[in-house]
């Protein structure tokens, strides 16, 4: 099923996401995942992630799903993204109106941002982040992959601040504000537009890039506590050690909730699952471990798109479709703040995702021992809220259990950088995830 794998990438991370809300405790969380050339957000609810019944993809950007006209739709069931075109290696760029504009367009890995120093000359993300000290000059891989900081101001001197008639600082402030708002309105997608208010929401960062702009977004939406995994820039390969086998299988149907007859419901969902058990079978997964989510596709009479409720794995008789039905109107005035008792409930698809469950697996990477010095020497970093000052920066990877880092501060690692900004805290656990809590309100860069 080759359509399976589009985006299978991101939507590992969204896997691995969830694992991190159940080991964590918090099962209410917005996925936010950054890298190079895209920023992608989900949601996670009661800890488990969401799904759709299809995908835009494509279009000549990397603007996906909330993005009107230019893409392809793909009918098969995958975890609910949005995604931006707004990754570490996205061009700013002045359009000839004199508006700053920040991607589609992305360096790449090749030449990649200018202060790589392999050819780039566009300033992007990485180079203004640079600039402003979020990143330091020995902050890549360790300190072997050195960044060019005089290149980075240089180009965003020509190609930004004289175009737009400001300081090289200034310019380098307004792409990471465009950026950071990008990313806030995919954030919403997942939320917002879904019903949800993400202040009930921990914020899971992961990707190269995205626990250096976590923090940033956790203040526009107002969330209060950001999660940090392990291997951040690795994570979306983890969840796909972490996922469970799954195959989703799908019927059509037409008729209202008044209509329906129980038997020919219960037969197709019966009928998918003996398909899905014989999936599972042929994969080696014991009746042990197979689970089946049953949910249907409704919507009110008339409209052109439909909402996915999931519903009990019991034989469906007359009060189980009532039981839907009521489902619907719930789900609907959740998504869209509105309902119509009154209207008829019709049924589209009935769904069965066949699940073969792996053995749990626990995200884990060692502290340090207790009493290791993990501060670095600091540098200078600005903030809207302080102006230029110098913070504290820290190894990850010498950092104990129970170490507690204050903002404005930077913990390093080898492939992410974690940003706290004043008004913020950050905390190692004892299995390293580094857990980011605001100490005051207004605490934004």
């Amino acid at each position: 099923m080759p359509a399976m794998a589009v985006e299978s990438g991101p939507a590992a991370g969204v896997v691995g996401a969830a694992l991190v809300a159940r080991q964590t405790g918090k099962l209410d969380l917005l996925s936010f995942d950054m890298g190079g050339t895209t920023a992608k957000a989900s949601l996670i609810r009661d800890g488990k992630y969401e799904t759709t019944p299809e995908y835009e993809v494509g279009g000549g950007s990397n603007v996906t799903r909330f993005m009107n006209g230019a893409g392809h739709p793909i009918r098969v069931p995958v975890i609910d993204l949005a995604e931006v075109s707004a990754g570490g290696g996205s061009i700013a760029w002045v359009d000839r109106a004199g508006a700053l504009r920040v991607g589609p367009t992305s360096a790449g890995a090749e030449p990649g941002p200018v202060c790589y120093g392999r050819g780039g000359t566009e300033p992007t993300v990485t180079d203004c982040n640079l600039m402003l000290g979020y990143l330091g000059r020995q902050s890549l891989l360790a300190g072997n992959m050195p960044l060019d900081h005089a290149a980075a101001e240089a180009a965003i001197g020509k190609r930004l601040a004289i175009p737009l008639g400001v300081d090289a600082r200034t310019a380098a402030t307004a792409v990471i504000d465009v950026v950071n708002h990008a990313m806030a309105e995919a954030l919403k997608i997942v939320s917002v537009q879904r019903g949800y208010d993400p202040r009930d929401f921990s914020l899971a960062a992961f990707g190269g890039a995205g626990p250096l702009h976590a923090t940033a977004l956790a203040e526009e939406l107002g969330i209060g506590t950001v999660v940090c995994p392990p291997i951040p820039g690795a994570f979306s390969a983890l969840g796909l050690v972490g996922t469970d086998l799954r195959r989703d299988y799908v019927r059509t149907v037409y008729a209202t909730a008044a209509t329906a007859d129980p038997s020919v419901l219960e037969t197709a969902f019966r009928a998918m699952e003996a398909e899905g058990s014989d999936m599972l079978e042929r994969a080696s997964i014991n009746a042990g471990r197979r689970r089946f989510d049953r949910s249907v596709d409704a919507r009110y009479a008339g409209q052109s798109y439909e909402l996915n409720v999931p519903i009990a794995s019991g034989a469906v008789d007359t009060a189980a479709i009532g039981g839907i039905a009521e489902a619907f109107h719930i789900r609907h005035a959740q998504t869209y703040g509105h309902d119509n008792r009154a209207e008829p409930v019709q049924f589209v698809s009935l769904r069965v995702a066949a699940i073969g469950i792996i053995p749990p697996l626990t995200i884990r990477q060692q502290p340090a021992a207790a009493g290791t010095r993990s501060a670095k020497p600091p540098r200078e970093v600005w903030f809207r809220s302080t102006g230029t000052i110098a913070a504290q920066v820290h190894d990850r990877a010498r950092m104990a259990a129970g170490a507690v880092v204050y903002g404005p501060a930077v913990v390093e690692s080898l492939e992410s950088t974690i940003l706290i900004p004043p008004g913020w805290q950050a905390r190692m656990d004892s299995d390293g995830f580094i857990l980011m809590t605001r100490t005051k309100q207004g605490a934004a860069r």
